[in-house]
């Protein structure tokens, strides 16, 4: 197992400065997530990817890496498919081998986790409401959602990179964009048993990955986003995952529906108190901040703080490397029968 520290943050540049090398020194760091801002080409992002590890070999790299429109690194990647095509041809094969296919290439340039697949319901999936999700969910049938996210798995877990389940407990019962609104649904638990939740209850005790959190806000269940909950992610996903210790990874807790009135150091706290082992902490959405190159300040004034190094002292988290499940040899023949495939079907 490593042992990692619970931040995951990102970087500004296709090349690490010096002050963002010594910030990921820092034990709170434990994973950097990748843009396509911090993308050049295969070789540059495979250099800066040795760079990171060069001075932290335990740290996870991550990207969102799905297919569709959501696929960070493009130029010498193979262009994959988005769920939603997978879910109109209902193909189990096409969905392992995207799996394999963007886990083969990932792997290739150093990437340990893709946030990936979506498992959301779109419950709006024929009228396009849902930008948020348009295009990036299998479907609204939960047992096709089943079906296909368990073959991407399959296919990731083949080629070596770690899979993550996303958004718990189900981001498509509101139209809303997390990034940008409050996400409220007054649906009940009894309501998400029967659709939104099967996904991961079935995915989850196929394979344990780690899941991602919402930061949806369920009145009827609990007044804290899912992110936040005790409720949510003690309680009820002991109920719901047989007793697991599940390994939540939050969503970004600088989207607009994590907002509250505490400092971001309190909310990394709320958010591992209520039972994330991870929380993932950008400057995407803070203005000017990437393209003037200063997240370094931002982490080192909100995240890197005498109070969140104290309160991680107490805090163990050591990220499986899921050892049972993941091929450690890449098969080369297998993923050229894959692209040709992709290719065929494109």
């Amino acid at each position: 197992m490593k042992i990692t520290g619970p931040l995951i943050i990102n970087i500004d540049d296709i090349k690490l400065s010096m002050e963002e090398a010594k910030l990921i020194e820092n034990d709170l760091i434990g994973s950097i997530i990748l843009f396509s801002h911090n993308f050049k080409d295969n070789k540059q992002i495979k250099n800066l990817i040795k760079e990171i590890k060069d001075i932290k070999n335990e740290i996870f790299i991550s990207v969102d890496h799905e297919g569709g429109r959501v696929q960070r690194f493009k130029d010498g990647f193979t262009k994959l498919p988005s769920f939603e095509t997978i879910g109109k041809q209902n193909s189990e094969k096409l969905s392992t081998y995207s799996g394999y296919i963007s886990a083969y290439e990932l792997r290739c340039i150093g990437i340990d986790i893709n946030f990936s697949p979506v498992v959301d319901l779109n419950q709006y999936f024929l009228d396009n409401k849902q930008y948020l999700l348009k295009d990036r969910c299998f479907g609204s049938d939960p047992e096709i959602i089943i079906k296909l996210a368990k073959s991407y798995i399959d296919g990731c877990l083949q080629a070596g990179v770690i899979p993550v389940l996303k958004h718990f407990p189900g981001h498509g019962v509101t139209q809303d964009d997390s990034h940008t609104d409050t996400c409220i649904s007054d649906l009940t638990l009894d309501d998400l048993l029967k659709k939104d939740l099967l996904p991961f209850i079935k995915l989850y005790k196929n394979i344990p990955i780690p899941i991602m959190t919402s930061h949806l806000k369920f009145p009827k269940i609990d007044n804290e986003i899912v992110t936040y909950s005790k409720v949510w992610l003690n309680k009820i996903s002991q109920e719901i995952f047989s007793n697991e210790n599940v390994f939540f990874i939050s969503d970004d807790i600088e989207m607009k529906a994590a907002f509250n009135e505490e400092t971001q150091t309190k909310k990394v706290m709320n958010a591992l108190d209520a039972g994330c082992k991870m929380v993932i902490a950008t400057t995407n959405m803070k203005k000017n901040i990437v393209s003037s190159k200063k997240s370094y300040e931002y982490y080192k004034k909100h995240y890197l703080t005498d109070e969140l190094i104290d309160y991680c002292k107490e805090f163990c988290n050591d990220l499986y490397v899921m050892d049972d499940y993941i091929k450690q040899d890449l098969n080369e023949e297998y993923y050229n029968e894959a692209l040709n495939f992709i290719k065929q079907n494109e």
